[in-house]
């Protein structure tokens, strides 16, 4: 040992002499130069391994560093003598004598020029990793209207007043207004009628609610753990917590910073620990004989993806098992943000069964907390004897007398819940896990050992711990000086009000997605967020403002020849309703609406058999009173089994962030509207109401007020006549019945309209 540190010692002093200089610039730079910086330099890695700096070869790439000084074995040396599995370069074998000089060089200590020595910066031309500039005195509207008149387009009129308002209702809200609201709002010709009532939608509380369902899809929220198991999950006072920060117009750094680390904050509230829930909405499986390890690192590597894919628009996922093959991020790079979010307390092992799902906050009285814990340790211990009985079954467990009896013993505990709020939190292990780079993506396959860091293609980290964590982390996601984060943020603010964002691949802003249709609208969107202190309400008055925004929607056959996709946005966008969204517009319209904002899921009708898919069959107890009629929000999701009301609309099942929504057209859409027992019930209510607040009208009259308090506008001549014989038929059909019946149908026909499920 002291023979080798001395020859260590050696060989450090020796490396620096003038003559070690001159035997590297003169043998070793063009021997790398030409034999492997083609393929290992800083902006163009593989296997994480740059040789264009010394700094880079002793840092090494995923199997560690490729050279140590005065090391014979260093991993640069067995590559090029080939005698392992590692042969390079590929194809071919450096001579006898270039292997000599590199032995030579390594021996000598790694000798090099002064500008060879320190790593180089990875750079990138990419527009999306550029700084973000503001445009010069300069808007929406200006910037928008200087494209289209460059492609000789000029922008719709403004949509008509009952449009406008039920638009940006359903936008800010997700709620239409009533004919009411839109009787007044077309009546009052004041120049700043609109603005006040975009002012109205913003602070009402169904603001943060609407709000809310966006960011659940990007946080996969679910009311369930996922996998075959899928056991119910104690997490809503998360979903709460998005509610009230956004109702409250929390800045969107703050908001990022709580929900990543608010555990790390000092003096942490209940509420910045509650708000860290956003990653432990990740799939947990808890199923007997399975490797936890794994299933813990795969919840940490969807952490990773999401954290890139929400902040910053970025596949990092992609680089899990190699180096990214489009965009500047190694492998190395992904392990380092892996470390971040390593270090969560969870379970490593079956042994651990009792921990599953920890941890929680608890907020309650001692005693309460005390309770909980030990009715979860019996729920625990009933499951865990349900699937090691599952395992020795060798017929249908629903004819087995012991997944009969566990299962009533698990209903009967789940009775008797102790009724204290706890949700699942992020916490770090008091003793870190050791990080490294997984070979090949596969966790059991160790390479170089890796400390949190973040891509070096962006702004360092400013001020770090010594050792930076999760908190460094949502710091340097929300710092000014990051390119990505607004841009990213305000993109999905434009998707959300356009359907498309100005980058059509909001999940990608990396060299394999679309360029941006409007940079400089980005920039100026960007550049305001951040300005004006991350405010989202401030920058959703500022787009709903806009007249590209208010434009009207209809179809122009000028534009459709130049621009067939609208991405010029000659005129505003028809988008179908979110599936939560359709739900809630026929609960509005049938005064049924349960208005309550906040609280537990709720479990509203849905068809026999629905959950009846999954490996444990759990009770679906439809709710009474208010919470039948929830908004759809708040309908608790399963993820094997998910509301078929809401999935068959295209809701995302909470297994994986959620960048936009698909809008798909399908028959079993048409079936669910028309058929469905709540569907059927808000017909049947919707129904009642005309019969009743139209006692005094004819037909023709019922028909009107049907189609104020369903669309919000008025019956047109042609409707009124197609639906008065719609009306006499259903009578004739319906004589043994009653006249509710024949209205009914009426109303199933109103809410199975393509104007009922579009916003225009």
């Amino acid at each position: 040992m002291r023979i080798a540190i001395c020859f260590l010692f050696a060989a450090a002093a020796h490396a620096q002499t003038p003559g070690g200089i001159e035997f590297f610039d003169k043998e070793i730079r063009p021997l790398l130069r030409s034999n492997c910086q083609g393929c290992h330099s800083v902006n163009g890695l593989n296997s994480g391994l740059a040789l264009d700096s010394l700094d880079a070869l002793k840092r090494g790439g995923n199997r560690g560093p490729a050279a140590v000084a005065g090391d014979a074995a260093s991993l640069i040396l067995q590559a090029v003598r080939q005698e392992g599995a590692l042969k390079m370069p590929p194809g071919k074998k450096l001579a006898p004598e270039q292997i000599a000089k590199l032995e030579e060089w390594v021996k000598r200590g790694l000798p090099t020029t002064t500008e060879f020595t320190a790593a180089k910066r990875r750079t990138s031309k990419h527009w999306a990793f550029q700084p973000v500039k503001r445009p010069a005195g300069a808007g929406i509207d200006a910037l928008i209207q200087a494209k289209l008149k460059e492609n000789n387009l000029a922008p719709s009129p403004e949509a008509d007043r009952a449009t406008l308002i039920r638009r940006v209702n359903l936008d800010l809200i997700g709620l239409p207004p009533t004919p009411e609201e839109v009787k007044a709002f077309a009546a009052d010709k004041s120049a700043d009628s609109y603005a006040r009532l975009v002012d109205r939608l913003l602070a009402s509380p169904h603001y943060g609610e609407r709000q809310a369902r966006h960011w659940l899809d990007l946080a996969r929220f679910a009311d369930s753990d996922g996998y075959t198991i899928d056991a119910p999950r104690d997490i809503f006072p998360y979903r709460d917590w998005v509610i009230r920060a956004l109702n409250d117009d929390m800045p969107f750094d703050r908001f990022t910073i709580e929900q990543l680390a608010g555990d790390l904050l000092p003096n942490a509230t209940n509420d910045q620990i509650t708000a860290t829930g956003f990653h432990r909405n990740t799939p947990s499986n808890f199923e007997g004989g399975i490797d936890f390890e794994q299933y813990r690192v795969e919840a940490v590597a969807d952490r990773v993806q999401t954290t890139s894919g929400v902040w910053l628009g970025m596949t990092v996922g992609c680089a899990r098992c190699h180096d990214h093959k489009y965009d500047p991020i190694s492998q190395r790079e992904h392990y380092q943000l892996f470390a971040f979010l390593n270090n969560a307390d969870e379970v490593d092992k079956e042994a651990d069964r009792k921990y599953f799902n920890k941890p929680f906050l608890e907020m309650g009285t001692p005693d309460e907390i005390a309770a909980l814990a030990k009715w979860d340790a019996d729920v625990q211990d009933v499951e865990f004897r349900i699937r090691k009985h599952q395992e020795t079954l060798t017929q249908d467990a629903d004819k087995d007398p012991g997944l009969i009896a566990l299962r009533k013993e698990l209903v009967g505990l789940r009775l008797k819940k102790p009724q204290v709020q706890r949700t699942l939190v992020m916490r770090d292990r008091a003793k870190p896990r050791e990080h490294y780079i997984h070979l090949g993506g596969d966790f059991t396959a160790k390479g170089g050992p890796v400390q949190p860091g973040v891509p070096a293609i962006f702004p360092p980290m400013k001020n770090p711990n010594a050792v930076p964590n999760r908190l460094d982390l949502a710091k340097w996601l929300v710092d000014t000086d990051n390119p990505l984060t607004a841009r990213v943020t305000m993109n999905r603010l434009w998707q959300q009000y356009f359907g498309k964002g100005i980058v059509e691949t909001e999940n990608d802003f990396g060299l394999a997605g679309d360029r941006p249709t409007h940079p400089e609208v980005l920039d100026f969107m960007a550049s305001e967020f951040m300005a004006g202190g991350w405010k989202m309400k401030r920058m959703q008055r500022t787009l709903v403002m806009s007249a590209t925004y208010r434009q009207a929607s209809a179809a122009r056959a000028d534009a459709a020849a130049i621009d067939p996709y609208n991405k010029l946005l000659a005129r505003q966008n028809r988008l179908r309703l979110d599936a939560e969204i359709i739900r809630d517009s026929a609960l509005v319209v049938t005064g049924l609406l349960g208005r309550k904002v906040g609280g537990p899921s709720v479990y509203p009708p849905i068809p026999k058999g629905a959950n009846d898919v999954t490996q444990v069959k759990r009770e679906w107890k439809v709710s009474e009173g208010e919470d039948r009629y929830r908004r759809a929000m708040y309908t608790y999701f399963q993820r094997s089994a998910a509301h078929p009301g809401l999935i068959t609309f295209d809701a995302p099942d909470g297994t994986v962030s959620c960048t936009r929504r698909v809008r798909s057209n399908t028959p079993l859409q048409a079936l669910i509207l028309l058929n469905d027992d709540a569907y059927f019930e808000f017909a049947e209510v919707l129904a009642k109401r005309i019969l009743s607040d139209g006692a005094a009208l004819d037909d023709t009259g019922k028909l009107s007020l049907a189609w104020n308090r369903t669309l919000q506008r008025g019956l047109k001549s042609a409707e009124g006549q197609r639906m008065l014989a719609f009306l006499a038929a259903q009578r004739d059909a319906q004589k043994e019945k009653s006249e509710p019946a024949a209205w009914t149908a009426v109303a199933r026909v109103l809410l199975n309209l393509d104007e009922f499920m579009t916003r225009e």
